[in-house]
């Protein structure tokens, strides 16, 4: 007899990794469907990431809140429109500030301290180890918090802290000479790093 979804959300959630696996084939097809119609063809915005989120923020749930779902299909599509409400807001705020980062540098007549290419950050980020990457992605476009990447990574807390410094100070490194050199490439502010991570 094949579980019900709500048995393979709680073993999900309890880190059971067949019932992920198998909570994922059933739902992952037409919830990236789903995210898809939400956010049409915004750059920027991944359906594969709205979705990798949405089963990574299950882990999060405490014991309580995953018992509480009863229907385990209405759950998914809520938080899924959610994330991906949420990354499209995130992608508008990002372009807003990139507007007016360029108008505050035609006024000046030069870049903001902050200032970096995306392309090298997207880069930069390529370059890194796995497990520094994986901490990115999930602290820095999925959103979620240390504690949250943790419970998503099977790692301590610490853990999760010092990959984080680790990959900045890495990213650093590899962007310092992006970062000093003259002011004749595109770039944009920093706090586009998501924006730039996701595409």
């Amino acid at each position: 007899m094949h579980p019900d979804d709500r048995t393979l959300l709680r073993k999900t959630h309890a880190g059971h990794e067949p019932s992920a696996r198998e909570l994922w084939r059933r739902h992952a097809g037409w919830m990236l469907a789903f995210a898809r119609t939400i956010t049409g063809d915004r750059r920027g915005v991944s359906a594969d990431d709205i979705v990798q989120s949405v089963f990574c923020r299950v882990l999060a749930l405490d014991r309580s809140a995953v018992r509480g779902v009863r229907d385990v299909r209405p759950y998914l599509a809520q938080s899924t429109r959610r994330e991906a409400l949420n990354q499209l807001r995130a992608v508008h705020r990002a372009a807003q500030r990139a507007a007016a980062g360029g108008a505050a540098r035609e006024a000046g007549g030069h870049d903001g301290p902050d200032s970096i290419d995306s392309a090298a950050l997207a880069l930069a980020v390529s370059r890194l180890p796995r497990r520094l990457r994986e901490v990115v992605h999930l602290r820095h476009i999925a959103g979620l918090s240390t504690d949250e990447t943790a419970l998503a990574l099977g790692l301590p807390r610490g853990t999760v802290a010092s990959r984080t410094h680790a990959a900045v100070r890495s990213l650093r490194d590899m962007l310092a000479p992006e970062t000093t050199a003259t002011h004749t490439s595109p770039t944009t502010h920093a706090g586009e790093s998501r924006h730039a991570l996701a595409e």
